[in-house]
């Protein structure tokens, strides 16, 4: 009976994973992914760098460098889409929450989800240095 109980886990567990990573493929239509670049390049691309956008933020993550090592390991377009989904709605400062939604939310993660990391070499961004004025974090023990 112990084998039986592995081998189920072990099917609950791949299809844990398969649900996580995104089956599928991504439905958007061109027009779609067409009003999400347009939106993405107008609301997201002050703050984000994407090639393919042409836009250049420094606030928030590079998108090519954020995808594309998820990308090299074979994750679907479809579980980056609903990645992007997610963090539009669960954001956290200095992105604002539902900076979109809707359609439009939609059509900028199936955007970003079909370009972000696919470009061979990303412009790499330097690491800022330290702030001198701000004081360090101190942990109770």
């Amino acid at each position: 009976m112990g084998r039986v109980r592995q081998g189920l886990l072990g099917v609950a567990l791949v299809g844990g994973l398969v649900a996580v990573t995104g089956c599928g493929s991504s439905s958007a239509s061109t027009a779609d992914l067409a009003h999400g670049k347009q939106q993405f390049t107008a609301l997201c691309g002050g703050c984000h760098m994407l090639a393919d956008a042409g836009t250049q933020g420094a606030v928030g993550p590079n998108l090519d460098d954020a995808f594309g090592a998820a990308r090299a390991q074979g994750f679907k377009v479809n579980g980056m889409r609903q990645l992007v989904e997610t963090w539009i709605t669960m954001a956290q400062p200095p992105m604002p929450r539902d900076l979109v939604t809707g359609h439009d939310a939609a059509a900028i993660a199936a955007y970003v989800a079909s370009v972000a990391g696919t470009q061979p070499q990303s412009a790499v961004r330097p690491t800022p240095p330290p702030d001198p004025q701000a004081r360090p974090v101190k942990f109770r023990t």
